[in-house]
């Protein structure tokens, strides 16, 4: 991405929390800001998280305090059953503690290339406030959704007894506000990532290595088991740094917002060039191999 540096918008969430290692393990991330808002956890407890593992890995940038509503002012829930009520598995008190002085304001710290890894509302916000984005890296929505068309005469593309995807649905204006902007907007879709899966010799591999490496361990296997399993969002931070590594199709896209497609599902059309972009395959061994030499990096 950009010389000057990215932006990783997200809601920690043990997946964020390893994202977050993975862009401050790669040497040609050049992180420049964290921003944490409401998502996996409340915003101050994503903020502490996020603060925390910038600590944890030796990174030296600010971490501002994303929004803590979606940007037409409604909350933004999701129960615990995935992350745990501290957002990372029960595991966030080994954290460092988060520095009060860390604690920026989100919104003027959105800019440039962004990686968001949660709910777009603070990218939105960026959007429609002015601020300089450049481009934008999403982790959200399912390829069967973004698969189109766009008004089946059936139930909505993606539908399941799940609903729509979360980071989609926490927020649909928002991602609409993000779709229409003129910076580009790439799309990872949760399915797509999932196809990349932290196994037992990835988690054994960290488990040996230096701190941050050792508690990335034991976020997956609080997660997931000692055999591991798929951590969605470091695959986003690659996609941003190595796109090659993705096959990609344009796409025309919004989010449903009221109507008969449950509110939050993505619905698509096949695009021309310029549109939406969205990953449909993934070289999965060699973006889990990036995802796992990143966190060794980290002393």
């Amino acid at each position: 991405m950009d010389a000057a540096g990215w932006v990783l918008t997200c809601d920690p969430g043990v997946d964020d929390a390893v994202a977050l290692a993975v862009a401050a393990g790669r040497s040609d991330a050049r992180l420049a800001a964290v921003v944490a808002g409401a998502g996996n956890v409340d915003a101050l407890t994503a903020w502490r998280n996020a603060a925390g593992m910038v600590e944890l890995a030796g990174v030296d940038v600010p971490v501002g305090l994303g929004s803590a509503a979606a940007v037409d002012g409604s909350a933004i829930h999701r129960d615990g059953s995935a992350h745990g009520s501290d957002g990372l598995a029960g595991l966030a008190g080994r954290l460092p503690p988060a520095d009060a002085r860390a604690r920026v304001p989100g919104r003027p710290l959105v800019q440039g290339d962004i990686v968001a890894t949660g709910p777009l509302t603070d990218v939105a916000i960026a959007v429609r406030s002015g601020q300089p984005v450049d481009r934008v890296v999403w982790l959200g929505g399912t390829s069967a959704d973004l698969a189109g068309p766009a008004d089946p005469p059936a139930a909505p593309a993606g539908s399941s007894a799940r609903g729509p995807e979360f980071n989609a649905s926490a927020d649909p204006e928002a991602v609409n506000a993000v779709a229409a902007a003129p910076a580009p907007l790439s799309i990872v879709p949760l399915d797509v990532s999932r196809r990349v899966v932290l196994g037992p010799d990835a988690v054994d591999r960290w488990a040996t290595g230096a701190t941050p490496a050792r508690f990335c361990a034991d976020l997956v296997t609080a997660r997931h088991g000692p055999a591991g399993g798929s951590l969605p969002d470091p695959v986003a931070v690659v996609a941003a740094l190595e796109p090659r590594l993705f096959r990609w199709a344009p796409r025309l896209l919004r989010c449903a917002t009221e109507g008969r497609h449950p509110r939050g599902t993505l619905l698509a059309d096949d695009g021309a060039a310029g549109a939406v972009r969205v990953a449909v395959e993934v070289d999965a061994v060699v973006v889990r191999d990036r995802i796992v030499d990143a966190v060794m990096s980290l002393t």
